[in-house]
Formats: structure tokens, C-alpha cells, sequence
């Protein structure tokens, strides 16, 4: 019984996310601080102490600070792989963290709570008799915990912020039709706004311009593309790249490695897992 985790404790003055990302694991983080709003899979919550976020793997986010003086987190990552060896019929863990992405508060006692949980994760070290098996036990019980509020709480609701409400529906547009032609001009004339508004309004409410929310979608639909079985070529034109060099060059650049390479990587990480 040794499960991979990383688990760390993050704080930092003056804090802002300069980029989105995204993780090739599942993402749990337990803000403990109020630092603005958090944009994931084309919704914008509210980001506050006590607020616990799980993520899927590859979900494109970003957060949004507004005068954080101390952004204080803890981030949790984890495989697939390891919620189907933790999960039993009457506990089923994969199940209960199926969503893309799941929000709820948590009050004090059970922030104070939680937090306990985190740091037996974090803490527990060493290369003793029964370190490893006290290790995997303490991540064990933290998910069991962190499962039962995302059970028993409800979704926090998304944030009420007009300029999002407004571009609701260009999100969903550019999420359906990834591989027809996306630009600004296009977008503004569809949704009757004016260019440089939409543009202004897009990047305070997200975190990122018009064009870098398409590139890095397309980017994460073409590896979603690669790991059913298309080829390189192929997983980019349906993701949308008119140019299978651009496409290349662009997907090196945002996941870290080329599409070829990734796709082998997947192919041998589901062969071992067998």
C-alpha cells in the first residue's frame, strides 16, 4: 500500500497566477485565505477561506486575486489511479470525484478540521519501520474527509459578477466550436459587443485574453483527442489548428512536450497501470 501524492502548503506576498495552467492529475486545493475568484472549466467562483476546490486532470484554470496581500493554500494532487485502488463499493471515492469541478465552503470547525488532515498528509515522513504504510494511511483519511464534505455540502454557487453573466455564452461558443475559426473580430460581431469591450471585460473576468482561452482549450481537446487514438495530425485539425507545424509548436510549448511524445507517455502510463 503505497499511494503517489504531492501535498504542499503554498503562501506568498502580493500573490497572482501570471499564467493558466493545468495538471495531468486531479486537483484538490483548500484556500486559506480570501483571494478573489477562481476560473475553472467556464465558471468563476468565489475564492475564500475555507473554500475547497477539486479539479479534474487537464482542467484549464486560473485564479484571480484582488489585493491579496498573503494568498496561504494547501494543493493536493493525485492520480485517477489511486482513487480506483482507494475505492470499495460502499465507499466509492472515484465516484464521489467524478465532477470536473466541485466547490464548497467550509465553516471554521470544519476548515480547522481539515486542515489537521492536511498536515498528517504533508508531515508524515521519514524511512523507518511503518512510515510509508503511516503515510498512505494519513492520505487515505484525508481524502475520506475531504470526499465527505463534497458529499454531504452543497455546490457553492458560481459568483454573481455582471461582466461574467454577460460572457456566459461566448464561453460556451468557443468551447463548441473549437475547430471552425475563432477571433476577436468574429466574436464581438457575434455576440453584438463592441471588440474592445469584450476584450477588456473577457480578461478581467477570467484572467485571460480571448485568444489564449482558445489556443489552450483547443490544446487540451487535441490531448483528449491523441488519447483516444487519433493521430497527431488528426487531433489537431479537430481541435481546431490550421497548421499541423503550429499545432506542434503550440502544444510543445503549453504542455511541455511534443504531441508525439505525449501521446506515447499515455499509451505506456495506461499499459503499466493494467
Amino acid at each position: 500500500m503505497n499511494f503517489k501524492f504531492t501535498l504542499s502548503l503554498n503562501q506568498d506576498n502580493e500573490w497572482f497566477m501570471d499564467r493558466h495552467h493545468f495538471h495531468e492529475n486531479i486537483e484538490v486545493l483548500l484556500s486559506l485565505s480570501h483571494a478573489g475568484s477562481f476560473f475553472a472549466d467556464g465558471q468563476l467562483f468565489p475564492l475564500k477561506r475555507g473554500t475547497l476546490i477539486l479539479m479534474q486532470n487537464t482542467l484549464l484554470h486560473k485564479t484571480i486575486a484582488h489585493e491579496c496581500e498573503l494568498y496561504k493554500r494547501y494543493v493536493l494532487h493525485f492520480s485517477k489511479d489511486v482513487l480506483k485502488k482507494i475505492s470499495t463499493p460502499q465507499s466509492n471515492l472515484t465516484e464521489v470525484m467524478n465532477s470536473n469541478v466541485k466547490c464548497v465552503h467550509l465553516n471554521e470547525t470544519e476548515l480547522n478540521r481539515l486542515i489537521l488532515h492536511f498536515e498528517k498528509s504533508r508531515t508524515e515522513a521519514g524511512n523507518g519501520f511503518g512510515c510509508d504504510l503511516r503515510r498512505s494511511i494519513s492520505f487515505v483519511e484525508l481524502l475520506l474527509e475531504i470526499s465527505t464534505h463534497l458529499t454531504d455540502k452543497e455546490n457553492t454557487t458560481a459568483t454573481d459578477n455582471p461582466d461574467f453573466n454577460r460572457l456566459d455564452p461566448v464561453i460556451k461558443y468557443i468551447n463548441n466550436h473549437l475547430d471552425e475559426t475563432l477571433n476577436l473580430d468574429l466574436l464581438s460581431k457575434r455576440f453584438f459587443m463592441n471588440k474592445y469591450h469584450l476584450s477588456r471585460i473577457f480578461k478581467s473576468a477570467t484572467g485571460f485574453t480571448i485568444m489564449d482561452y482558445v489556443i489552450n482549450t483547443r490544446v487540451l481537446k487535441a490531448r483528449e483527442y491523441l488519447r483516444y487514438g487519433h493521430s497527431v495530425q488528426e487531433a489537431g485539425e479537430l481541435a481546431g489548428f490550421n497548421s499541423n507545424a503550429h499545432f506542434i509548436r503550440t502544444f510543445g510549448k503549453i504542455s511541455g512536450q511534443s504531441p508525439g511524445k505525449y501521446m506515447k507517455a499515455y499509451r505506456k502510463n495506461m499499459s503499466d497501470s493494467k
